[in-house]
């Protein structure tokens, strides 16, 4: 990928972690798989500036995908990819919707399955009369005041809101049964039982 001239070497310097970051991306991801999933989410349903990949990798990695960057600031990193883009913040936070997330959620199960080994942490015939073995766990985290109404958080100090990711993984098959986004304040038993049937 190449870098778009500029006279401020700073900002040159800025690009090239970027610039690397989505090459991991392409290297994580085939472009045809997100490419495909854009159309199937119909995150891309014709010809665009802002295409499955560029979307990714300005909302998912590095530093600029972290919470404080600005829309403007990603917006920004679209112009120095080797095709750059002239993207408006207008347009990056239009693209910002149902689509966009559920062409995440889509992508989400094969960055786990990805990353994945294969390999095998107990002995195998521990687990042979079992048809199925679940693993579950969830991550947990702080969201803005303003959205308690729609992710809640349990009684306690700081925000008013948070959010959930619950995740069951079949251990055999290397599968999730059940991935999701939901308030805090549910139990994880219930995504469980939910995910497990």
């Amino acid at each position: 990928m190449g870098v778009s001239s500029s006279n401020d070497g700073e900002e040159t310097a800025m690009a090239e972690p970027w610039l690397s970051t989505v090459a991991k991306l392409t290297e994580f991801f085939s472009t045809d798989q997100i490419e495909a999933s854009a159309r199937r989410t119909k995150f891309v349903q014709r010809a665009a500036k802002i295409t499955g990949k560029l979307f990714l990798a300005l909302v998912t990695l590095g530093r600029w995908s972290a919470p404080k960057t600005s829309v403007a600031q990603r917006a920004a990193k679209a112009a120095q990819v080797a095709h750059p883009v002239d993207l408006t913040p207008e347009a990056l936070q239009q693209r910002r919707n149902e689509r966009a997330v559920a062409l995440l959620q889509d992508l989400l199960p094969t960055a786990f399955t990805k990353l994945h080994t294969g390999d095998t942490v107990c002995n195998e015939e521990l687990l042979a009369p079992f048809a199925r073995v679940h693993i579950a766990d969830s991550t947990g985290f702080w969201l803005p005041d303003r959205l308690k109404e729609q992710f809640p958080r349990a009684r306690g100090n700081g925000s008013k809101a948070g959010a959930k990711i619950p995740l069951v993984w079949e251990y055999k098959s290397h599968t999730f049964e059940h991935l999701a986004l939901g308030p805090w304040n549910v139990p994880a038993n219930k995504y469980v039982d939910t995910g497990v049937e």
